[in-house]
C-alpha cells in the first residue's frame, strides 16, 4: 500500500492576486461613488424599474442597447443613466467593494473566481498549476512531465498523486480593483487600460493538499526549497534583464506566481526555454502585441504604507506574486 501525507499549504499574497472567473463588467453595469464600487445584479434593476418605475423601461432597454461615444460618454455609464432618471436606490444585489485610491475610474473590470453560491476563493488547480510549473522547471529541470493516461502507455502520473483542494472561502473585504501596469526597464511604469477584481496583498490563504507515494511526498517535503532554486533561475532569466530593483518584491518565505496578470514567465517552464522558442512565442503573437526580447514585468497598483517589508517603492507591486509555507498535519 502506497503510503499517504497529508498537508497544510498557507498562501500569503505579497501583492495583489487576481484569479478569474471569465466574467467582465463594463461601466455601464456598474457604479462609482461614495467611496465605493457597486456591481448591482442588472436583472434585480429592471425588476425594480418594472415594480416602480415601468415608465423607464424603454429608456433603460435603449440605454442597455447603446454602447456610447466619444460624444456621448454619458450614455455608457450607469450611475449617469440612474442620476438623469433621479433614481436614488442602491439595492439590486450584487457586491460592494471599497475604492481604490489609486484607480480614478473604471471601463471594464475582469471579476474574481466564484464558487456556485457567489463566494470568492481560490480553486485548488490553480494553485496546483503553479505548483507544477515550479516543479517542472526547477526538480525535473526542465522535462515536461505527462499529465494522466497515454494510450498504449503505463500510467505514470506523478502529479496525480499530489491531490490540491480549494483554498477556504475569501470575504468580500478583502478584495479591491487594480489597475494593470507594464514596466519594460526604461523610464516609469506605464499604467494600461486593464483593470481587475483582486485579493488584497497581505492576505492569507489555506490549502489541504493530499499526497500518495514517497515520490510525491518527498516533493511536497522539499517543495519551499525547490521554489526558492526556482525563483533564482527566474530572477537570472527574466527579473534581472535590465529591470530596476525597485520594483522586485522581498520575500519572507518560499515564492509563487499566481493567477492571472503575472507574466508569461512565471506560468513556464522556463528551463525548456531557449532563443528559438522565445522567438516562436514571440511570432505567434499580435504584431502590436508582440513582446520585445523577454517581454515587460507586469506590475500593479495598491495603496500600502511606505515602511512595508516586502515593497521598495511605495505602491507598486509584482502582480499576483505570494509567498507560501507548508505543514504537515
Amino acid at each position: 500500500m502506497l503510503k499517504k501525507q497529508d498537508y497544510d499549504f498557507i498562501l500569503y499574497t505579497l501583492a495583489p492576486v487576481h484569479i478569474g472567473s471569465g466574467v467582465k463588467v463594463t461601466s455601464k453595469e456598474s457604479i462609482q461613488e461614495n467611496g465605493e464600487y457597486y456591481f448591482p445584479e442588472m436583472d434585480k434593476l429592471y425588476l425594480f424599474l418594472e415594480k416602480n418605475h415601468p415608465e423607464l423601461l424603454p429608456a433603460f432597454e435603449q440605454y442597455l442597447l447603446d454602447s456610447g461615444s466619444k460624444t456621448n460618454k454619458r450614455k455608457s455609464r450607469l450611475i449617469d443613466f440612474l442620476n438623469d432618471q433621479k433614481i436614488k436606490e442602491r439595492d439590486f444585489g450584487g457586491f460592494k467593494i471599497k475604492q481604490n485610491n489609486l484607480v480614478e475610474r473604471l471601463n471594464e473590470v475582469s471579476l474574481f473566481a466564484r464558487d456556485g453560491l457567489g463566494r470568492r476563493y481560490i480553486p485548488g488547480s490553480s494553485l496546483k498549476g503553479a505548483i507544477r510549473t515550479i516543479l517542472e522547471s526547477e526538480y525535473f529541470r526542465g522535462k515536461q512531465i505527462s499529465w494522466g493516461a497515454k494510450s498504449n502507455q503505463k500510467f505514470d502520473d506523478i502529479f496525480n498523486n499530489i491531490r490540491v483542494e480549494d483554498g477556504n472561502e475569501i470575504g468580500e473585504s478583502n478584495f479591491s480593483i487594480v489597475q494593470k501596469w507594464n514596466y519594460d526597464g526604461n523610464g516609469d511604469p506605464k499604467p494600461m487600460l486593464i483593470y481587475r477584481e483582486a485579493l488584497q496583498p497581505l492576505k492569507r490563504i489555506t490549502f489541504s493538499i493530499s499526497v500518495v507515494g514517497e515520490e510525491a511526498i518527498s516533493l511536497i517535503d522539499n517543495l519551499e526549497n525547490i521554489a526558492k532554486k526556482h525563483y533564482s533561475y527566474y530572477e537570472d532569466f527574466f527579473l534581472n534583464n535590465g529591470f530596476d530593483k525597485k520594483y522586485i518584491q522581498n520575500n519572507i518565505k518560499a515564492p509563487i506566481y499566481l493567477g492571472a496578470g503575472s507574466g508569461i514567465w512565471t506560468k513556464t517552464n522556463i528551463r525548456r526555454m531557449d532563443r528559438e522558442k522565445i522567438d516562436a512565442i514571440r511570432r505567434k503573437q499580435y504584431r502590436k502585441m508582440r513582446m520585445k526580447d523577454k517581454g515587460v514585468m507586469k506590475l500593479t497598483k495598491y495603496p500600502t504604507n511606505a515602511n512595508s517589508k516586502i515593497i521598495k517603492t511605495k505602491d507598486f507591486y509584482e502582480m499576483g506574486k505570494c509567498n507560501f509555507e507548508i505543514k504537515r498535519k
